[in-house]
């Protein structure tokens, strides 16, 4: 089976592709991925997407490509819709044309956060910020669009590489003594890696028939705060000798961290005054109290059980 995966160089697109060197290809069960950037294949264009098709003929497209900026987005709203929700719908466009499946990734941030207990598939949707309406949107028109689609959720992905919040982290508790954390938004982290595998396990079974199409949650084990999620990363980190010594996590609420005027970091921004003696990751966009995601539909449909956090968050702080 040929697989064309979009959105290679990200840090999903990247963790398939050493999950199935690494993990797969020693167990004989390697997966034939043409792997794509935009550079390669710019999915804001149809026509771009319809050549590509029509030349390499792929069994199956993974889009693990996005807009994932959630502060950004609030300001670059028409960029961050061109590729969640326009880009989406021309890959379901181009599949249903050449009646392959595609399996997209989407968020948790598709819900507003009001739920007491975790979101199953049919919850009703409505995203709050910008970044989640693109991922609603997007989620919207592949169904109006295809037949054989996977939509997967998935919630507060983090690994080794890029722009995440467990980077950020580490980064910021080398730098400063004290670091202040948002205590009130509850969500379950997701390594990578695990989402990665996943994915190539769906793969594996479509290859083999199954044809159970629809939407489905997928995520760590564990949900947390921020804040605890923060206490959880540095003290990984300290046992592995990955930082030196634990800079003290001030609890936070999100009102008050609207209402500072401290400065703000973003996935792409820079430090401004690299010598404060505190550091405040600021969010400005509006997110979710609650999305802790439901996985058992996924479990009883796919027989993909949803990861042990504790056990992911060790793997990635030894891969340091």
């Amino acid at each position: 089976m040929k697989v064309w995966l979009v959105g290679a160089a990200g840090q999903l697109g990247k963790s398939i592709i050493e999950f199935n060197d690494n993990e797969l290809a020693p167990k004989g069960q390697l997966l034939n991925f043409i792997a794509t950037t935009k550079s390669d294949v710019d999915i804001c264009q149809l026509a771009s997407i319809s050549e590509f098709v029509n030349k390499n003929h792929p069994d199956i497209i993974v889009n693990a490509a996005a807009y994932t900026n959630v502060e950004l987005a609030q300001t670059e709203t028409a960029l961050c819709m061109q590729v969640n929700a326009h880009g989406a719908a021309n890959l379901a466009i181009v599949a249903s044309e050449a009646d392959i499946p595609l399996i997209h990734i989407s968020t948790d941030y598709v819900f507003d956060g009001q739920a007491s207990v975790p979101y199953l598939e049919d919850d009703k949707t409505d995203a709050i910020n910008t970044y989640g309406q693109s991922k609603l949107q997007g989620e919207e028109l592949i169904r109006k669009t295809l037949a054989k689609y996977l939509i997967i959720r998935t919630s507060w992905l983090i690994s080794e590489r890029g722009h995440n919040f467990f980077n950020t982290v580490l980064r910021l508790s080398k730098q400063h003594p004290q670091l202040t954390i948002i205590d009130d938004q509850v969500g379950c982290p997701t390594y990578a890696s695990d989402l990665a595998e996943a994915i190539c396990s769906l793969i594996i079974s479509i290859a083999k028939g199954q044809k159970e199409w629809g939407t489905f949650h997928y995520c760590g084990d564990t949900a947390m705060t921020w804040y605890e999620l923060t206490h959880q990363i540095l003290d990984e980190a300290v046992v592995h000798s990955k930082i030196t010594l634990k800079p003290k996590v001030v609890a936070i609420s999100s009102e008050e961290f609207a209402a500072r005027n401290q400065v703000q970091i973003t996935s792409q921004a820079k430090i401004p005054n690299q010598d404060q003696a505190k550091i405040t990751i600021e969010n400005q966009a509006v997110r979710p109290k609650y999305s802790v995601l439901n996985c058992q539909k996924i479990n009883d449909t796919w027989g993909i059980k949803s990861p042990n956090w504790s056990g992911s968050l060790k793997r990635l702080v030894q891969k340091l």
